[in-house]
This record gives structure tokens, C-alpha cells and sequence, in this order.
């Protein structure tokens, strides 16, 4: 064994499963990598022991199939199961094919390609990449051939069985695929010794310190990726961080984002990477990104530009990025990955050279401010032992300093080849010079040797001879680029056409995404500047849509794949000139109106079917599109469409839910601004899956719906619709008439055919409370919010009536106008006394309280933060304020935690809204966790304890009591007097100067009726009552401790319901729930069933209300009954369920009376 290197490597480890296992060995419990889930804060992580884990259970998988020698076809998004896949393949001495999972049955034709060309044995990928690829097997007969594997599948107990192959440095690692035809892909033969050899060569040029960590973003599938962001890695021995593609394109602010909160030394990307940067993060952004720590930002996989190495200096110096960090760097997939580097010590080195001289096949050196002089990037220079000459490509002679030729590369970094294809392998790989000089590897790149300097100037094939002078493309994008402010920078290219048996030149460039855009004007300054700088005429100029032009997977622009689509008029061309002829207009961009079958594809989503019919498609939809509760599908639709629509503009002429979005001509980028905006609008984040998911715009409201909404929080909102040229129809301004009525006579109509009673609106008689009396029948009642029995107590009952006597029933006015009576003053000093706080005010609801206040006290700029099953009264609120509002997951405080560390700083104030006890599920909130939040952010807390106050803690004082926090951890307390406390009406609680700006502003207060003196006379006296008599809230505490246990040992499906007055019993179907509703009011028993659309289907349920009043009976009895119910509804045909769980035993999740008081 030899002396180790910097790295801890000793010259015994020859292949990159030694590299690991020596990591796993003497660094297993550091972290390898981590990787970003959600592209912000969701994070997971490898350290070395569990990588090697993962690899040799896979390996063990791959070993038992006897699939050593053989290749396996990787197919998986970013993350850490891929790169344990490809470290397994490693381990089995089985080849690796790392290709890019397809978008469903999209892009399966380079996959295939690929499949025919390696011929794997074997797939490895994801359960959610799998489903996506089935359904279309039967009609890939090659796919359907190999194995599929799910790797998530291999349970990591299996590695115990590894056994280590033989393995040679030059044995092959994996194929590396490389961008270009789908018809027929190289893959190049990339042996462990390449590979070995490379990442020295980068840790030479890169030194990284011990302390260096990594940020990456690259695909993995690449060989940029693959190297520098896998294997790399595990070479230095440094931890990185790993982000995906899809959260880099849809958003460039995360990947500095993340260099500045990791502290990361090492990160970089391909030239186009800074330019989105610095076109997409704003100034409010930069501020708080620091990028003081980033030494070395590598550039390269496509022609690094002077001018973005400017733009990205400029931009982001007040974050403290030092222009020294740049790298620019020069290498290909077929020398492993890096050829050349410069000095990471000193800044990029750039020159300015004469263009015409280039042309000729001379770099000349010329003043930056001459005339003609074009700045070119140095690449650096060859590392370790790789040589590099410049060729002549027809003589192969050698050419002298400064001379252009086409760079060849010698060295062990070297591939073996292109897979299968010995031809054009040693065409490729085993080039010689005219004195028999090599084996070289020909790039087809053309640069040239400055002082010692690599400069690239374009490529071989892509050189444009027109009459007789050569003309680097490059060279005239960048004059075309240059020439008007309105082509988007690094978007263009140049090629030649032939005509007429000459070549002729053609250019094509992307404009900006502006609505007032002088396309004559720009066409014409492209015209000229191309004649003054290079004495040439094009043959046609083509403008094109922002982001529609041919990419390679890496951002390169392909020339070839341009010229293809010029030649097949597929080019996105928005105008164009062509020799001899007047400048043509094919789009004036304007802003986007909703098109004809975009308000078609609305009216069919807000219809309903009658007779099981769908209703007759119309023009457009009803002036109203009334939202259905919670979130009807043609407001989400509309939304949806919109956003597209701003994105996509003209190209969005003919859009419906079935269109095609990439057919539509919108390339990635633009998929992941739609993307953003869609998160932006809606809140939340979408998966990885979910974003490769959505093809078409009916998957993308799909996928909004499952990820960005927890859909209960929608109801209620109206979009205004215009109306059509042929006039309103009579549902327009008849109600009976209309589509929105239609659909409730309908669902109404379903009940009734099913043999049901319409459980809604039934007459009862007397006092509500433990029992109600309907129809002159007793029924144990289980629909009332009368929690501790105030509702119906005679104190409370001779309260109201001598307020009667006293007040009479009706303040006649608002209290800033008819003045306030005494029991006003008296109830909120009463509420505040409650709370533990200063003051209190009264409204004449519970729903008017929040929609007011928090309408009222948020504005545009402002952030509300809000449980994901907040209260339709909060969510209202929201829309009222015109804030900037997100949810969060439900109870997850860690999640809104996340939110305000990323989103603070961008608002002037921000509001977090929870409950203290939610009303669907019976559960509460984590109340001092929140108050943390409040505390370490500096925002507002609003608790509404509408279901809490009077039902939480030992005496029925609330959230505050139960959790322990101070009064004044929370800044807003929102109850209502409508249910604990028997009366009728909403308040807030809180500071004196909250309480008197909401007396003289709040618009729900200043203009409506104050509060009956009766309702504020009950209140009063239910208070006080609860003061006096603790012991209601006991008896509560007992009775629903009781309900859930029983509940839990009959197997009932009870939720997430603990430790309150609510429990849910889930039936995971509306029919069920109503069956056993009525078989439960047969039985004397009153329970109200809560259906779809108020909630999800599979979350249809009863909802019990518990109260003080109940008997232990009434409970033994309901539950008795509720499960014999159960059990006959759930034997019928065609009902299924998710009503019955595992039975619990009597001590197992039940929250006992004493523990739910103290909790």
C-alpha cells in the first residue's frame, strides 16, 4: 500500500467501489449528501455508511439475477436512490445506462433509442417513474423485454449477501449517452480508471479545502452531473447538496439560495445557468442571498461568454460575489468530463481578439475598444497529464501558437469509444497527426493556443464559408445578440443554407417576453449590424418566441437541430426578413384574452349531469361562475388557464384542458415559470413527480388540486365571467333557470332517488342539547355546539330575559352610531379576562369577526400564513385583504417555520392564522410551537378558539390554558359566543390600541348592527357560569374521552380527532355516510353526515358533537348502535369504506379527562 494523497487515497484503490467502501470504512457517519426534496427546505441525507448500505443491497439484487458484465438501464428523477442505484450497478460489476426518466408516455423515443443501442438486461427506477412507463410497454417491445425493477423495493438487509466482484480499472463504469440525435445515439465507454483519473484532474484544478462543501443542481443522467456532482464528491470526501433540474429551472434564486445557506465553496453550471440568474432573481431577493464564501463558481459545457461573466459580476457583487470565483473550464463527455481549467487564484482570463483574423485561422490580439475585436474566454489550460494540440483538420499537421484548428485531447481521462460503433470510434478516438503522433481524441471543437491559453472559437462542423470567408457562428450570435435590447441574451444562432448552389446565411434569435416590442425595429438593427461588423447579408433574419429555440439536455444551442426545423418551417417565429423582402409580422403581442374554447372548456367544467346526461356545451359560462363548496373545478380551471395563458400568449389561442402544454411550442423553461406562478398563486409546492406529470392543462389543474390545495379552502369565491355577444341566457337572470341551481336540484334529487332523508333543515323543537325533538320524537342529539349546556341553563335563560326588559331586543344601529349599552362593555371585559388580556370586541358573528378583521388588519404586501384547514372564514378574510397568502400543512409548524425563513423578509408584516380546535377533525393545535414562531419572526399570532374556548384546559379557558403559553404570545384571539357559551356572535380579544383601531375601522363593526342586548346578556352570563362551575368542562373532558375510546375498541375509523369535544367517524364514502345517518335517526339517534364536495370523498364522514349533558349511556348506546350500523351498510354490494380500522385496545390513543385538562 502507497503513501495517500491530499485525499486520504492510496494507490490500491483503482476502481470507484474501493473509493466508497474506503469512505464508507473511515467516514461512515459523515454526511456523503443531502438532497432538497421540495428544492427549499425539505431535506434528506446519505452519509458514506448508508450510501454503501444502499449500493450493496442493489448489487446483491443485481448479483442474484446473474447480471454482472451486463448493462442496467438507470431511470430515475435526482435524488439519493439514484445515486445509490448507480453506485449498486458499481458494486455488481454491472454497467450503468443513465438515461432521463420520460415525462409519462412523452419523450419515449430517445429512451427507446437508448434501450436498442445498450441493450440492457435490467431497468432500475421509482414506483411513481414505473407507473408512468407501464401503461405503454405493450407497445415498446424492447422496453417490455427487460426486467423492471423498483430499487425502494430492495430492502437494505439484503447487502448482507454482497459479494465483492473482480474488478479492473479498465472495466466499464457506465455508458454515457450524449446529447444529439434520438435516432441514434453514442454511448461513450466511460472504464473506472477514466474515471478515477478525471476527478484527480478536477481536484487539481478545483484544490478544495478541507472545510469545502458542494452545491449541485445538474442533471444526474449527465456526465456534468454524474462526475461533478456524484463521484467527485465521494473523491474529495466533502459533503454536497443536491438539487434537481426541474427546482433550479423553475425557480434560479434556489440554487444561490442554497450556496449561501450551506456556506458552499464549490457550485457552478453551464453559461446559461448565470444568465437565468441574473435575468430571473430580483433585487428584493439578492438581499438576502451571500455568495461572500462561493470560490469557485465553474463555467462550462457550452461556450462561456465575456459578457455573462460581466452581467453575473455585476449582478450579484452586492452579495458579495468576487469575480475571481469564476472558472471557466473546457471538457466533453468522451474525455470523461474536464480537459482544461485555469488558475482558481486569479479571475478569468479574457481577451479580445480580431474577428476577421479568426476567420482567417489566426488568433491576432486587438484593443478591446477596436473595431472588429471580439472577447473570447480563456478555458485555462491542460491539467496533469492530459495533452492537448491545435490540428489542422484537413492535414492533421500540428498547428503553431495561435493558429485555429480543432482541438484533440491525449490522456487516461480518455474514453474507450462509442459503445458498438468501432467505425466511428476510431474515427473519434484514435486520431493521429500527419507526423504519427497519438492516439488523440478529435473534439470538433475549433480554438486556438494563446500563451499557453486554450480559447475555444466554435465548432468544426458548424462553420459557416460564405464566398469564400469563414465565419465563426458564435462570433455573428453575438453581434446579432448585441444588436437591439429586445433579443434575449445566449439565444441565438447562425447557420448556412444552400441556395442556389451557394451557401447563404441564416440567423434566428429569441426576443424577450415583452407586449411592445418594434419587431421592424429589431429586425432592421440585426440587418445592419451584421453588415457593418462582418460584411454580410443574410439570406433571412427569423425571430423567435423566448425559449423555443433547440437545446441540447446541457443548454447548448444545436445548430443543426435550428437549421433542421428552419428547413421544415417549425421554427415558433414570431417575424422575420428575408433578402429582398419587406419585414413580416407573424404576432403582435398583446395581452392574452380568454379564447372560445377556453370558456367552453369552463361552462363543461361548471356543468352538471341531469338524466346521466352531461350538460349541452355553451358559448361561455354564466356571468357568475359560483364557486361549490370547497373548490370548484372551473375557478381552479380558469385560474389555471390564466396563468398559462400569461405565459404562453398567442401560442394560447386554442387552449382547453386537453392541450398539449410542450405541444403547445413552450420549452422547460417556460413549463417551470408556470410552474412558479402557479405556487405563487395557489401556495404550497409541487413534487418532482408532480411536475413530470403534467402534460396536459387538465393534468396541470389535477396536480393543483393535489399538491397546492387543501381544497376546502376555496368555497365561496366568485370570478366575474363576461358575457358573450349573443346576450345573457335565461340562467343568467333567472335563478331557477340557472346552471348553479341546476347542480344543487341535482344532488338534492340524487338523495331523494336513493330512498334517503335529506338529513339538512330538519325542524326541532325546544332546547337544543343533549337531546332535540324532531317531528315529536326525542332523539339523542349529536349536531349541537352547546359544549358545557349554557344554551338552555336557567341562568343564562333569566339573563337574556331581563336584558330583554332592560335593552330591548336590537341596538337599532351600529355602536358608533346608537352609542353602546352596558352589557357590551361588560361581556368584553369579560372575554378579556377570559383570554388573560387587556380588552375585547364584539361582532355579530363568528364568520363576520374573521372575514373583518382580517380583511381589515392585513393588506396587498402584507403574508398570512394559514393551517391548510382553516376555517372558510379565515380563508375569506384572506381574499378580503388582498395579501400575498399561503398554507401550510395541517399542524405543521415546522413547515410555516420553513415559510418564514424564506418569505419574512419580503413582507411588512405577517400573519400566522391557526385554530385552536378544528371543527373537522377534532384536533388541535400546537399552540407554543407557533408562539416560537411569532417570537423568533417578529409577526403576528391569531388563534381562533371558536371550538376551543369553553372545551380546552381544566376550566374551559381556552388554548392559553391548555398549552401554558402567556396571553400575550398571541396577539389575536378570535372566539365566538355561538357555541360554548350559548349566545350568538363572534369577538376579538386583545391589546387596548388592536381593540380601538378595530372599534373605529373594522368595517364589520363600524358598519353593521352591534350586538343584540340578549345575545351579549347570554354570553355575559355563560361566562360567569363557566367561572363558577369548572366542573362542566370535566364532564365534557369525560364524555369525550369516553365516545373515542369506545369508538377506537369497536374498530371505528376516529381520524386524527383527540383530547376534544369532536370526533369524526371516517366512512371514506358519502353514501355510507348518509346510510348509517339514517339508520342511526331510525334508531332515535340524530347525527349529521358531511359529504363531498365539503370534503374529499375518501374523508366523507358522521361528526359527533360531545357535550357536558350527555349521559354515559346515550354514549355506550350511539356507539353501540353506530357499530352495528356500520357492519350491516358496509355487507351491502357496491358500498366500500374506510369506516373500519384495526379495534384499539381501551388504553391505546385515547386522551383520559385529566390528561386531556393538563395537556
Amino acid at each position: 500500500m502507497g503513501q495517500a494523497n491530499l485525499y486520504g487515497l492510496t494507490d490500491d484503490i483503482v476502481d470507484l467501489v474501493g473509493l466508497l467502501r474506503l469512505r464508507a470504512t473511515d467516514l461512515g457517519n459523515q454526511r456523503a449528501f443531502t438532497y432538497v426534496v421540495d428544492g427549499d427546505a425539505d431535506r434528506v441525507h446519505f452519509t458514506y455508511a448508508q450510501l454503501d448500505a444502499r449500493a450493496r443491497a442493489i448489487a446483491s439484487y443485481l448479483q442474484s439475477q446473474g447480471l454482472a458484465g451486463e448493462r442496467a438501464l438507470l431511470l430515475f428523477p435526482s435524488g439519493l436512490e439514484y445515486i445509490a442505484a448507480f453506485f449498486g450497478c458499481l458494486y455488481a460489476g454491472v454497467v450503468a445506462v443513465p438515461a432521463y426518466p420520460p415525462r409519462r408516455n412523452a419523450n419515449m423515443q430517445r429512451i427507446q433509442a437508448i434501450v436498442g443501442d445498450a441493450q440492457p438486461r435490467v431497468a432500475l427506477t421509482t414506483q411513481d417513474v414505473f407507473e408512468r412507463i407501464e401503461p405503454v410497454l405493450s407497445e415498446l417491445p424492447d422496453l417490455a423485454a427487460i426486467d423492471w425493477k423498483c430499487t425502494r423495493d430492495i430492502p437494505t438487509t439484503d447487502g448482507a449477501r454482497w459479494k465483492l466482484p473482480p474488478i479492473d480499472p479498465s472495466d466499464l463504469a457506465f455508458l454515457q449517452y450524449t446529447s444529439g440525435s434520438t435516432g441514434s445515439p453514442k454511448g461513450v465507454m466511460l472504464s473506472h480508471g477514466n474515471l478515477l483519473n478525471n476527478t484527480a484532474i478536477i481536484s487539481a484544478a478545483f484544490r478544495p479545502s478541507y472545510a469545502s462543501s458542494a452545491v449541485t443542481w445538474l442533471p444526474l443522467y449527465h456526465d456534468m452531473g454524474l462526475i461533478g456532482g456524484v463521484i467527485q464528491p465521494v473523491y474529495f470526501a466533502r459533503p454536497i447538496t443536491v438539487l434537481t433540474p426541474t427546482h433550479f429551472l423553475q425557480k434560479p434564486l434556489r440554487w444561490l439560495q442554497t450556496i449561501s445557506d450551506t456556506g458552499a465553496l464549490i457550485s457552478g453550471g453551464p453559461n446559461f445557468a448565470y444568465e437565468l440568474c441574473v435575468e430571473r432573481v430580483t433585487e428584493q431577493e439578492k438581499r438576502r442571498l451571500d455568495l461572500s464564501q462561493w470560490e469557485l463558481a465553474f463555467n462550462g459545457a457550452e461556450p462561456v461568454r465575456a459578457e455573462t461573466i460581466d452581467r453575473f459580476c455585476a449582478a450579484f457583487a452586492s452579495c458579495g460575489f468576487r469575480r475571481e470565483a469564476f472558472y471557466p473550464c473546457y471538457g466533453l463527455a468522451e474525455a470523461t468530463l474536464l480537459v482544461s481549467g485555469g488558475d482558481k487564484t486569479k479571475p478569468a482570463s479574457i481577451r479580445s481578439f480580431n474577428a476577421e483574423a479568426l476567420q482567417a485561422g489566426q488568433a491576432q490580439q486587438l484593443d478591446p475598444a477596436a473595431e472588429g475585436a471580439i472577447r473570447l474566454v480563456s478555458s485555462g489550460t491542460s491539467l496533469l497529464e492530459q495533452e492537448i494540440l491545435i490540428v489542422d483538420p484537413e492535414t492533421k499537421a500540428e498547428k503553431p501558437a495561435g493558429g485555429v484548428g480543432e482541438i484533440w485531447v491525449k490522456g487516461p481521462s480518455v474514453a474507450q469509444g462509442y459503445w458498438r460503433r468501432p467505425e466511428v470510434s476510431s474515427e473519434t478516438f484514435d486520431a493521429r497527426t500527419d507526423d504519427g503522433r497519438g492516439p488523440f481524441l478529435r473534439t470538433g471543437d475549433l480554438g486556438c493556443m494563446v500563451e499557453g491559453e486554450l480559447f475555444i472559437n466554435g465548432r468544426l462542423k458548424d462553420l459557416i464559408i460564405l464566398r469564400g470567408v469563414n465565419h465563426y457562428p458564435q462570433d455573428l450570435e453575438i453581434t446579432v445578440e448585441q444588436s437591439h435590447p429586445d433579443l434575449r441574451p445566449a439565444a441565438g444562432a447562425a447557420f448556412a443554407v444552400g441556395t442556389d448552389g451557394a451557401e447563404r446565411l441564416v440567423v434566428i434569435h429569441e426576443v424577450a417576453r415583452k407586449n411592445d416590442i418594434d419587431y421592424d425595429a429589431v429586425l432592421t438593427a440585426i440587418r445592419s449590424a451584421l453588415g457593418r461588423l462582418h460584411e454580410v447579408s443574410p439570406q433571412a433574419i427569423v425571430l423567435i418566441r423566448p425559449h423555443s429555440i433547440p437545446k441540447t439536455s446541457s443548454g447548448k444551442i444545436q445548430r443543426h437541430a435550428c437549421r433542421d426545423a428552419y428547413a421544415a418551417g417549425s421554427l415558433r417565429v414570431v417575424a422575420e426578413l428575408k433578402a429582398g423582402s419587406a419585414p413580416v409580422v407573424y404576432a403582435r403581442r398583446s395581452k392574452p384574452t380568454p379564447s372560445d374554447s377556453a370558456i367552453e372548456v369552463l361552462s363543461d367544467a361548471s356543468g352538471i349531469a341531469l338524466a346521466g346526461a352531461p350538460p349541452k356545451p355553451r358559448s361561455r359560462p354564466p356571468v357568475f361562475a359560483q364557486k361549490a363548496d370547497p373548490a370548484p373545478e372551473e375557478v381552479i380551471i380558469e385560474q389555471v388557464m390564466q396563468i398559462i395563458r400569461s405565459i404562453a400568449q398567442e401560442r394560447a389561442d386554442a387552449l382547453t384542458l386537453d392541450t398539449d402544454i410542450a405541444g403547445m411550442g413552450l420549452d422547460s423553461l417556460e413549463r417551470m415559470e408556470i410552474v412558479a406562478e402557479l405556487e405563487r398563486e395557489f401556495g404550497g409546492r409541487f413534487t418532482e413527480e408532480a411536475i413530470l406529470s403534467m402534460e396536459t392543462c387538465r393534468d396541470v389543474v389535477q396536480q393543483v388540486r393535489v399538491n397546492l390545495l387543501s381544497l376546502q379552502d376555496e368555497a365561496g369565491e366568485t370570478v366575474a365571467a363576461p358575457v358573450g355577444p349573443a346576450g345573457p341566457e335565461p340562467g343568467d337572470y333567472r335563478f331557477g333557470e340557472s346552471l348553479e341551481f341546476k347542480r344543487l336540484a341535482a344532488t338534492i334529487k340524487q338523495t331523494d332517488d336513493a330512498g334517503l332523508r335529506n338529513p339538512f333543515f330538519t325542524r326541532h323543537e325546544g332546547i337544543t342539547q343533549d337531546t332535540t325533538v324532531i317531528g315529536g320524537k326525542t332523539y339523542i342529539n349529536w349536531c349541537s355546539y352547546n359544549y358545557i349546556g349554557m344554551s338552555g341553563d336557567p341562568v343564562v335563560q333569566q339573563a337574556a330575559l331581563e336584558a330583554i326588559k332592560r335593552f330591548g331586543t336590537s341596538t337599532s344601529a351600529s355602536r358608533v352610531v346608537s352609542g353602546e349599552k352596558t352589557v357590551h362593555r361588560e361581556l368584553e371585559q369579560a372575554l378579556a379576562e377570559l383570554h388573560g388580556v387587556e380588552d375585547a370586541i364584539t361582532m355579530v358573528g363568528g364568520h363576520a369577526t374573521n372575514e373583518t378583521v382580517v380583511g381589515h388588519l392585513l393588506g396587498p404586501g402584507d403574508l398570512i400564513l394559514h393551517d391548510s384547514l382553516a376555517h372558510n372564514s379565515i380563508l375569506q378574510g384572506c381574499k378580503l385583504s388582498g395579501a400575498l397568502r399561503r398554507a401550510f400543512p395541517h399542524n405543521d409548524w415546522r413547515t410555516c417555520g420553513d415559510l418564514l425563513e424564506r418569505y419574512r423578509h419580503e413582507h411588512r408584516r405577517v400573519l400566522i392564522a391557526i385554530e385552536g380546535v378544528y371543527s373537522m377533525d377534532g384536533d388541535y393545535c400546537d399552540l407554543a410551537r407557533f408562539a416560537e414562531l411569532r417570537a423568533k419572526h417578529k409577526c403576528y399570532l391569531m388563534v381562533d378558539e371558536a371550538h376551543s374556548i369553553g372545551t380546552m384546559g381544566a376550566t374551559g379557558h381556552g388554548m392559553r390554558e391548555l398549552s401554558g403559553v402567556t396571553p400575550d404570545a398571541v396577539d389575536i384571539w378570535m372566539g365566538t359566543i355561538s357555541k360554548a357559551l350559548g349566545s350568538s356572535g363572534g369577538y376579538i380579544a386583545g391589546s387596548h390600541e388592536l381593540i380601538q383601531y378595530l372599534k373605529y375601522t373594522a368595517p364589520g363593526f363600524v358598519f353593521a348592527c352591534g350586538l343584540a342586548p340578549v345575545s351579549a346578556a347570554a354570553a355575559l352570563a355563560a361566562v360567569q357560569q363557566l367561572n363558577k362551575e369548572p366542573q362542566r368542562v370535566t364532564r365534557l373532558h369525560e364524555n369525550a374521552s369516553l365516545f373515542l375510546r369506545l369508538a377506537k375498541e369497536a374498530g371505528l375509523n376516529t381520524g386524527t380527532s383527540n383530547g376534544t369535544a369532536i370526533i369524526p367517524i371516517i366512512t371514506g364514502n358519502s353514501l355510507l355516510a348518509l346510510r348509517l345517518s339514517q339508520d342511526l335517526f331510525d334508531q332515535g339517534i340524530n347525527v349529521q353526515p358531511i359529504l363531498h364536495p365539503a370534503v374529499e370523498e375518501e374523508a366523507a364522514r358522521l361528526r359527533f358533537f360531545i357535550t357536558s349533558t350527555h349521559t354515559p349511556d346515550q354514549v355506550e348506546r350511539t356507539v353501540k348502535a353506530l357499530s352495528e350500523a356500520v357492519r350491516r351498510a358496509t355487507g351491502e354490494p357496491g358500498i366500500s369504506s374506510s369506516v373500519l380500522v384495526e379495534p384499539e385496545s381501551s388504553d391505546l390513543g385515547v386522551v383520559p379527562s385529566d390528561t386531556a385538562v393538563a395537556h
